[in-house]
């Protein structure tokens, strides 16, 4: 694994030298903004419009998405990997297909190799090939839209989402995404889910998300489906959401959770304000500091300890950081 992260560190360096200085002041939380507005049409033709933002976006991507595993993707697949233990290797095993891989964030953090990814993004996927061949390894990307169908057959035994079903807004969007991940899965083959803190507001809508997946073909692991959190330090807290599920059945539903229903639906209501509270209670070393200890709490848990309050940075710190 470190030998990818410095890998990721050399391509961008060499990527720096390719962005247009009129894209340098572009940060990575607000190119991530303007792609979450937008439909994957419209996101596709700013990238094809302003040349060169898209590899700033990469080049931000690894120094701050990944940045040594601080970042907050990287440390997504750090946790899945901690808390997964030797489980990891069972459940993503086989052909593998990573969706929205994004630079090879996956492969990269878990040492695979002849995975196959995809993206909507050309150029995060020229920089994964990139990193890949400075870190010696080969993994197949490919650019392709999570809401169209997927240029794939029924070929993997295991797929992984990391970070991408909260992108999507649309109810036929949700239908499109859980119907392919059905159709280019062998029966008995793996789901993997992870949603970012923020994503989902309460135990109860993770739970209707686990049986609207469910309702697609898959049959959840309660004891594995949760949520994660970092145990390392009581001044900076690490949290995501992760589904693990089976494929059972090649039959799939006509609707998620509702017929309007979205991701966005789901987020929770932080306030402006809140978020600078949360901002201002740690000091941007800590904020920024990497996380080496993870821990599943598992839905039935969750249940228990938080009943119907909201998933928010001070709930979660008072409940697992008790002086």
């Amino acid at each position: 694994m470190s030998n990818w992260y410095n890998a990721c560190n050399k391509t961008a360096s060499l990527i720096r030298n390719t962005i247009p200085s009129q894209y340098h002041s572009r940060t990575f939380s607000g190119i991530i903004g303007d792609i979450k507005v937008l439909s994957s049409k419209k996101a596709q033709s700013l990238f094809n419009r302003k040349k060169g933002l898209g590899n700033q976006y990469a080049y931000l991507y690894l120094t701050q998405g990944i940045d040594y595993g601080r970042g907050y993707q990287a440390c997504a697949v750090e946790a899945l990997r901690d808390v997964l233990g030797h489980g990891l290797n069972k459940i993503l095993s086989g052909n593998i297909l990573d969706v929205g891989c994004s630079v090879g964030v996956t492969a990269g953090v878990l040492s695979f190799n002849q995975i196959v990814g995809f993206d909507l993004f050309p150029d995060l996927l020229k920089t994964a090939k990139l990193v890949d061949s400075i870190n010696r390894t080969q993994n197949y990307y490919v650019a392709a839209d999570m809401t169209h169908d997927w240029p794939f057959e029924r070929v993997f035994d295991s797929v992984v989402c990391g970070m991408v079903c909260h992108h999507l807004k649309e109810q036929v969007d949700v239908i499109t995404f859980f119907r392919n991940v059905n159709r280019v899965l062998y029966r008995g083959g793996s789901l993997i889910i992870t949603l970012p803190a923020g994503s989902i507001c309460t135990t109860v809508q993770l739970e209707h998300v686990m049986s609207a997946v469910e309702n697609f073909g898959f049959k959840t692991d309660r004891k594995l489906s949760g949520l994660v959190r970092s145990t390392d330090d009581s001044r900076s807290l690490f949290w995501m959401f992760q589904i693990i599920a089976e494929k059972i059945t090649d039959k799939t539903g006509n609707m998620f959770i509702s017929s309007d229903f979205g991701f966005q639906q789901y987020r929770t209501p932080e306030t402006r304000e809140e978020k600078g509270d949360k901002a201002r209670t740690t000091i941007k070393s800590v904020r920024c500091m990497k996380h080496n200890s993870f821990e599943l709490i598992g839905i039935d848990e969750m249940h228990r300890l938080f009943r119907e309050k909201n998933l928010v940075f001070p709930v979660l710190s008072a409940c697992f950081f008790i002086p």
